[in-house]
């Protein structure tokens, strides 16, 4: 019996890859030994190789993104190498729309499936593999009859990892970025009674995070709302969070009114907003925004139960770098819990890729194909955006700085300026390692002091506040201790102490053991200024599961 191994080089070792499981669905009925094997790319070519000689397989199908492609291309002459009767199939938005590029430079690829996959990987499969086109592409069935590509098999093997699952394939948008937007794709929903039989499939395995990966969740009134209201229903209490990407146009005020009932940690939303500026957003088919939609984005931020992601893309057509800073500010106001500042990708397939000549864009030859400059940016303006989105990261994103960002941000006229002044100070600072919360603070300290040496003490003390608040310890690093951080732990663990039972603590409206207090971390400000958090109080108590007691010692 041949045997197959589909392969899913995935980006981090907790994604998983569901196109290589409806490939193994698709073919389930037909006498052959199937195999998935997943891996990421921070795995040696060398070891990948390796398992999959040990495979000993007949045929290797393997998905290409623009993640793994260059990897891909390593793989390939030396999976071949002692072994010409096996064959290679690729498949993938990467090698769909350039396919016989990638034919003319590797030989050793038998087929490429363009488009999508179940019905060409099964009919290749019907022809044991022997067909006389190397391209191979056919129509799919309407999506609700291929089959759901989960098992239980398969939720064992991704235990702890991200499920992907989709309720539609395609976009009703046409961004000239997106290969979404080309004419041979259609906007393609599952029915929904069959994606709640699949939800309630995930739901016995309780895996941590479920992301549809539909490119507009919302584009459907009586389809995402069929869905959300699924999910409240039956998940509410669960472990399980939910992933949608959304369009904030499209919500109305009923969907903001039910968004406000779902329970803490249960709905995780991505809106790509990727420009607000009117010109770039028809030159991209983006279309003009409805008034009122960034208020919506706002809405559903300050509600505070649902953790909300948005995206711009710097480079796209007709934007310069002052019309992308007054983007970026206008985002990060809407205080999203996650704000991603990207990169135009100029993918092949694209219009995006078929105007290049007419924008002007320079872009990398290689994946992911990133932008380098237009008639708009130039290279340098470029360079400085992605120092800025750097720094973003490590002070927004990460969630370990966000008092400390607020505070400094408040020095200058808008939060990019802040962040093009931090990266022109940490230009200079390349010693540090920024991945570190002890760098990122010295940059931090560093840079206030050369900018406003008298709020040393003030920056220390939110640089404190922002560690006991986001880090699972429970003393200070050595660049915030000082005396008087030694002397607040003695005082509050002593005071608190007092208030002992039997070993549990009644304290403020709290109850905690004896253990739990001697794995806290106690806050008091050095500075006169710092106030803000405490209500009047001198202490604050910061317990291991992250609840915060402020006090004062009377």
């Amino acid at each position: 019996m041949a045997k197959i191994v589909l392969t899913s080089i995935n980006a981090r070792y907790v994604h998983s890859n569901p196109a290589v499981l409806y490939l193994k669905k698709a073919v389930e009925d037909i006498p052959r030994d199937v195999v998935v094997r997943e891996f990421s790319i921070n795995e040696s070519p060398e070891k990948i190789i390796l398992q999959l000689k040990e495979e000993k397989a007949d045929v290797i199908a393997i998905s290409v993104y623009i993640w793994n492609s260059i990897l891909v291309r390593k793989l390939l002459p030396e999976l071949k190498r002692n072994n010409s009767s096996l064959k290679i199939i690729l498949g993938g938005p990467e090698v769909s729309y350039n396919a016989l590029l990638w034919l003319d430079e590797h030989p050793e690829i038998d087929y490429i499936i363009t488009g999508g996959g179940e019905a060409a990987f099964r009919e290749l499969a019907l022809s044991g593999f022997s067909s006389e086109e190397k391209i191979i592409r056919c129509t799919n069935l309407p999506f609700s009859e291929i089959v759901f590509p989960y098992d239980d098999n398969e939720m064992k093997r991704l235990d702890g990892r991200f499920i992907y699952y989709e309720s539609s394939r395609g976009c009703p948008f046409r961004c000239s970025y997106c290969l979404s937007s080309r004419s041979d794709q259609s906007l393609d929903f599952r029915d929904l009674e069959q994606v709640r039989s699949e939800l309630d499939f995930f739901r016995v395995y309780r895996p941590k995070l479920v992301k549809f990966v539909d490119r507009t969740f919302n584009s459907k009134r009586e389809h995402y709302r069929g869905i959300w209201d699924y999910i409240l229903n039956n998940f509410r209490g669960s472990d399980t969070r939910f992933h949608f990407e959304i369009y904030p146009d499209l919500l109305d005020f009923d969907d903001l009114r039910f968004l406000a009932t779902v329970p803490e940690g249960l709905f995780q939303l991505e809106m790509g907003i990727q420009s607000l500026k009117g010109e770039t957003l028809a030159a991209i088919n983006r279309g003009c925004r409805k008034e009122g939609w960034l208020d919506k984005v706002k809405t559903i931020a300050d509600m505070g139960n649902i953790h909300v992601h948005v995206d711009l893309i710097a480079g796209l057509p007709y934007e310069s770098y002052p019309d992308f800073m007054n983007s970026f500010d206008t985002v990060h106001n809407t205080g999203a819990d996650h704000f991603q500042c990207g990169f135009l990708k100029v993918l092949p397939g694209t219009e995006m890729r078929e105007k290049s000549g007419e924008f002007g864009l320079e872009y990398s030859p290689l994946p992911p194909y990133q932008i380098e400059s237009s008639r708009w940016i130039s290279r340098s303006e470029i360079g400085k955006l992605e120092r800025i989105a750097d720094l973003l990261e490590i002070y927004y994103n990460s969630g370990r700085f966000r008092e400390t960002e607020k505070y400094l941000t408040g020095f200058y006229s808008s939060p990019f300026e802040f962040y093009e002044s931090l990266s022109e100070y940490s230009a200079c600072r390349g010693s540090l390692d920024l991945r570190e919360w002890d760098g990122a603070a010295e940059l931090l300290l560093g840079f206030a002091a050369e900018k406003w040496s008298a709020k040393g003490e003030l920056l220390t003390d939110y640089l404190r506040w922002d560690w006991c608040i986001s880090m699972k310890m429970h003393h200070f690093p050595k660049i915030l201790k000082s005396d008087a951080t030694v002397n607040a732990k003695r005082q509050g663990y002593n005071y608190v102490s007092g208030f002992s039972d039997n070993g549990v603590i009644k304290f403020r409206g709290f109850e905690f053991g004896m253990d739990e207090l001697r794995r806290s971390i106690f806050f008091r400000p050095e500075s006169g200024e710092f106030s803000g958090f405490m209500d009047g109080m001198d202490f604050a108590m910061f317990l291991p599961d992250k609840r915060v007691i402020c006090f004062a010692i009377e």
